[in-house]
Formats: C-alpha cells, sequence, structure tokens
C-alpha cells in the first residue's frame, strides 16, 4: 500500500475514532432526555417499533401518543432516524440503549462523509485532517445532538458531507456521483422535512452558479437528475405524507417565529437565537481568516463548461486552481445562510412563503456552517504555493482572526453548559424510561406505574392515569384536525396531554348520563376485548340508549363499525363528520348505541 493509501486509511481511523471519543459521555453516561425534542422522537420511535411487533409492517399511526388517543406522526413525519432507533428496538434493545446506539451511529456517519470528502478533495496533508476535525466538532451539530435533542435534524445535517462527495463525483465526471449525490440527498428528505426544504434550496442555488455564465447543459442534467431522482426514490413517503397534511394539526408554530432571527430586539425574552448569535460570529471570523491567509484563491466557477473529467487526479482537480465549483459553492451557502438568518432577509421569507415553514430563521446554521467550512478547508484543493503572499502585518493579523474564531468556537458552545453539566439521566432514569416505554397504552400497565418518579424530566413527560395506564404526553403536532384548544391541557410547551372527561380508554355513556361522570355513576360498560395495531374490538352492555365514546381522536383513516352481539354483518360504517357521526364536540370517537349488547370495531384503513 502507497503513501495515499496509508494516509487515507488513517484518516479514516481518526474520523471514526473520533466519534467515538465524542460519543463515548453518551455511551456511559446515557442520551439526554432533558431536551426539548429527544423524547418526542424516541417515543415515535418506540411507537413504531411496538406497531411493527404488532405486525404492522409499515405503520401509519402511533398508540403510545396520550395513552392511546392516538398521532399521525409515523405518516407524516420523515422516518429515517426513527428507523435507525426503532430497528434495535423492535429487536428488544432497550430504548434508552437503542437511542445510544443510534447517535453513535449518526456521528459515525457525520465524520466518515467529511472524511471521504477531504480524502477525495484535498490533497494529502493537514488541510485532510482540519477539515475532519471542525466537521466532528461543529456546534450547531452539537446543538442538534445534545441540546435540542433534534436528532432528525442533525441527519439532515451530517448528510450534507455526503451530498458534497457526489457534488465532487458529478464535478470530475465519476460514475458514483450522480448516485451517492441522489442517496444523500433522499436520506436528507427522508430525515426532516425543515432539512430537505433547506437542502434542496441550497443545491438549487448550485445549479444556478454552474450555469452561469457558460452553461454545460449535459453536465447540469446530471446535476438536475439528482433532486429528481432523490424525489422519485422517497415518493412512497412523501406522496401519502402530503396528501394527509391537510387532516392533521400543523407543527407548532405553523409559521415564521419573527423573533428567532439572529441579532433581533427583543426585549424582556430570551430567545434560543440569543444563544446561537455567536455562532454566525464565529462563522464570519473564519471567513476573515480564510481571506486573508488565501485570499478569493479557488473562487470563480466559470460555469460548468470548466469541470473537470473522468480522468482528473484523486485531489485538486477543479478544472483549474482558480475555479473550484464546490469550494465557491460553500461560500456561497455560507453568505446566503447568513443573510437568511438575519432580520433584513424577513421580506424574502414575505416572497417566498414555502421557506416560512423552517419556524427559525437560526436553522440555516446547518447549512452555513456546512458551506462555511467546505470553502474554509478548500485551499487544500489548490495547487501547493498557491497562498496568498502575506506581509509581516497580514500574516499577524490571519493568526488574530484564527486565534479569535477558536475563542468564539468555544464560546458558541460553553453558552450551553447548563445543558452539558449535569445533563445525563441517571441509571434509574434510564431503567425508568425503558419500562414506561414498554407499556401498551391501551391497558392498565402496573409496571410503567411503578416506574413513573415522582420529579424530574419522566414526571413531565409522562402521565399515569386513573385506570393503571401511562400516557406519553407531546406537543399536539399531528393530530387530528378540528379537535378544539378546550380538549388540550398545556403543562409545558412540549408536553401537552389531552382533557381525559373519562378514566378508561371505552366507557358507554347511557342518555343523560353527565359528561363527565365518574365511572360508577354511568351505566352499562364497554371492555376492550381484543386490539392489534390496526383493529380494535369493543363489547358493549348498552341497558339504555347512549353512546360509545373512545379515547382515541376521531380520524378519517380509523373505520368505524358496529353490530349487535351474534350479528353476522357488520352495520355500514360511521363517518366521522356529518350526520350520525361517530365523533363528539371534543374530537374523541364516540358511536351512538340502542340498547342491547354491540361489538364495536375499530379498523385502520390504507394500511400498507
Amino acid at each position: 500500500m502507497g503513501s495515499g493509501g496509508r494516509s487515507g486509511a488513517g484518516l479514516i481511523g481518526f474520523a471514526l475514532g473520533l466519534a467515538l471519543l465524542l460519543w463515548l459521555p453518551i455511551g456511559l453516561l446515557g442520551a439526554p432526555i432533558d431536551t426539548p425534542d429527544g423524547l418526542i422522537h424516541l417515543g415515535w420511535a418506540a411507537a413504531w417499533a411496538q406497531q411493527i411487533r404488532g405486525g404492522w409492517l409499515w405503520p401509519l399511526w402511533s398508540d403510545l401518543n396520550w395513552a392511546g388517543a392516538g398521532s399521525a406522526a409515523l405518516q407524516l413525519y420523515p422516518p429515517l432516524f426513527r428507523l435507525m432507533a426503532g430497528i434495535p428496538i423492535a429487536i428488544g434493545i432497550p430504548p434508552a440503549r437503542a437511542l445510544e446506539l443510534a447517535l453513535l451511529l449518526l456521528l459515525l456517519l457525520n465524520n466518515l462523509g467529511a472524511a471521504c470528502l477531504a480524502r477525495l478533495w484535498l490533497r494529502p496533508g493537514r488541510w485532510r485532517w482540519v477539515l475532519v476535525s471542525l466537521a466532528a466538532l461543529n456546534p450547531y451539530l452539537f446543538v442538534n445532538v445534545t441540546i435540542r435533542g433534534a436528532w432528525p435534524e442533525a441527519m439532515g445535517q451530517l448528510l450534507l458531507w455526503w451530498l458534497a462527495l457526489g457534488w465532487l463525483g458529478l464535478e470530475r465526471r465519476r460514475r458514483w456521483g450522480l448516485a451517492i449525490a441522489s442517496l444523500a440527498l433522499a436520506g436528507i428528505v427522508l430525515s426532516n422535512w425543515n432539512s430537505a426544504q433547506l437542502s434542496l434550496l441550497a443545491w438549487g442555488l448550485g445549479l444556478v452558479m454552474l450555469a452561469t455564465p457558460r452553461p454545460d447543459w449535459p453536465a447540469l442534467r446530471r446535476w438536475c437528475l439528482v433532486p429528481a431522482i432523490a424525489i422519485a426514490i422517497t415518493a412512497p413517503f412523501w406522496w401519502p405524507a402530503l396528501t394527509a397534511v391537510g387532516g392533521v394539526r400543523p407543527p407548532i408554530p405553523n409559521y415564521l417565529y419573527g423573533n428567532e432571527f439572529l441579532f433581533a430586539h427583543h426585549p424582556g425574552q430570551i430567545m434560543i437565537a440569543d444563544l446561537l448569535w455567536i455562532q454566525a460570529v464565529t462563522i464570519v471570523v473564519l471567513l476573515v481568516g480564510r481571506w486573508l491567509g488565501w485570499g478569493w484563491r479557488g473562487l470563480g466557477w466559470a460555469g460548468a463548461g470548466n469541470l473537470g473529467s473522468a480522468e482528473d487526479s484523486s485531489y485538486g482537480s477543479q478544472g483549474s486552481p482558480e475555479g473550484a465549483p464546490l469550494a465557491s459553492w460553500g461560500l456561497l451557502l455560507t453568505c446566503f445562510g447568513i443573510l437568511m438568518m438575519l432580520p433584513i432577509s424577513e421580506p424574502i421569507y414575505q416572497v417566498l412563503v414555502p421557506l416560512q415553514r423552517i419556524q427559525f430563521p437560526w436553522r440555516w446554521l446547518g447549512p452555513t456552517w456546512f458551506g462555511a467550512l467546505l470553502w474554509l478547508s478548500s485551499p487544500g484543493a489548490l495547487p501547493l504555493g498557491s497562498h496568498q503572499p502575506r506581509s509581516v502585518l497580514r500574516r499577524g493579523a490571519w493568526l488574530g482572526a484564527i486565534t479569535l474564531a477558536a475563542v468564539l468556537w468555544v464560546d458558541s458552545l460553553s453558552r450551553f453548559r447548563g445543558n452539558i453539566l449535569g445533563h445525563h439521566p441517571s441509571e434509574l432514569e434510564r431503567r425508568s424510561l425503558n419500562r414506561l416505554l414498554a407499556c401498551d397504552p391501551l391497558v392498565p400497565c402496573p409496571d410503567g406505574v411503578d416506574a413513573l418518579p415522582p420529579t424530574g424530566e419522566l414526571s413531565k413527560r409522562f402521565v399515569a392515569l386513573g385506570d393503571g395506564r401511562v400516557a406519553l404526553t407531546g406537543v399536539p403536532d399531528y393530530s387530528p384536525a378540528g379537535i378544539p384548544e378546550s380538549s388540550w391541557v398545556h403543562r409545558m410547551q412540549t408536553c401537552w396531554v389531552p382533557a381525559w372527561p373519562q378514566q378508561t380508554w371505552a366507557a358507554f355513556l347511557g342518555e343523560g348520563a353527565p359528561e363527565r361522570a365518574g365511572q360508577g355513576a354511568r351505566p352499562g360498560s364497554a371492555e376492550l376485548v381484543e386490539h392489534v395495531p390496526t383493529q380494535r374490538l369493543i363489547r358493549v352492555e348498552a341497558p339504555t340508549p347512549g353512546r360509545l365514546r373512545v379515547m382515541q381522536w376521531a380520524y378519517p383513516a380509523w373505520r368505524v363499525q358496529k353490530r349487535r352481539v351474534g350479528a353476522i354483518s357488520w352495520e355500514y360504517p360511521l363517518p366521522v363528520s356529518g350526520p350520525n357521526q361517530a365523533r363528539d364536540g371534543d374530537g374523541w370517537i364516540s358511536v351512538p348505541l340502542e340498547a342491547g349488547a354491540w361489538e364495536v370495531a375499530l379498523t385502520y384503513e390504507g394500511r400498507r
């Protein structure tokens, strides 16, 4: 093996070792659970695993949310990270450990993507190690993984390195370029809606860059194929999701959060933007340091016509030392991303209305950091000796800029030191979490009730109900549309629970019975006699006319049928809206019944 091969193997080993080192606190102490979004995503993964074990191989509905009230999140939210954490849970690995393994895989993929790009793009030497190190220590990736619990967004962020690797292959007319770029973009679409939107826009910016001033149309067609193939690959997910989105409650907020622009003035409030603005300043200082050291060398794409050929060497082959499309794309992304995080960009969001769906302008930090690190490391793709001649004053300014950037980098992480220190769960909390997520949400779970601590994060995220069931709280995103606000109790920003009107999952209310009467005040009985992920069978004894009320949100995909006990055929399905509807004013399934013994069946339609 030559020195280049040994260097490449050493770089890959360094990248994987660094990922393992960064993961060790999580592996030894546990993944943080006191994050805004973390337990939401872990809950969806556990719900997916429950449905898989129950025989539903493509689950579209989660029973785990709110003790069987249910959510369409499994159909609407991109599934990639859910699969990474859910598959281990489905094969019997405890949820807390499955999450830790998923985060290890996430960090490994991030570093491996950066290392592969560095190996093929940059000449042997320090720049390869710089790119891998900075990609691993990306402060916004750290915030998403450790502070916010936004693991699907982190997945979309790390796949940008693989997208850049595909770009490099396209740039050099390699056959693998189209495949890697398409799969990376498809992976981003399957990771997170916001990341997908930003990444598609970033790829579009690259297309515009390459189309000027002398476009090479055959090359551009290959670039255009990437989003087309990615959209086609992911169509089995996004097409049903988009067709169902009108029937669910949109995410909160479902608009642009104007007070989350960087450097926006919002007296009396501390927003996440107040903790993240320092990262944008760090990026700007890094750009200044790059300019002081190498000026604009590597900038200037000169259209797609200057792209390299398949015979180009393994690094430094952008057509000319002055024209580096990948580096130029990185600088373009950096400048555009910084602009879109500032209040002056608000008119752009007003024109490009779909962009408001990213909710928080600082989400541009993902592609902005990616672009900045591409541009910062691009001198490694230039021929040796192509650095800018520097005076003593300029050299001192360059060293000062790099030192300042390092200080700001540390400061950007130290702003979250309260989350870093004491942020990991105790061993008792990890065991309790595993027991709580193992509960069947439709029936009493004494083990889960016993595991629920009286204080701490788990006491906020789980609720023990009067009949012994355990409810996972969460945001109302992807619950059925039309549920009135009065049906929700806002315990915390991300810990909503329904205003349950009864103690049991199913109950019969005779005519004239008060809506919130105790169980003993209701004549008749209702018993859940059978249930699988896509079906429930309830037996009802109704001494008087009345209604069966089920603590499951009425959703059009659930077919509601009834028949008298002993009858062979079911009556015509009841609608969830209109006359004789199987829904009450609070949004629950509610089935009108005459006196007698009945069977009521709920069946999920449209399953795969």
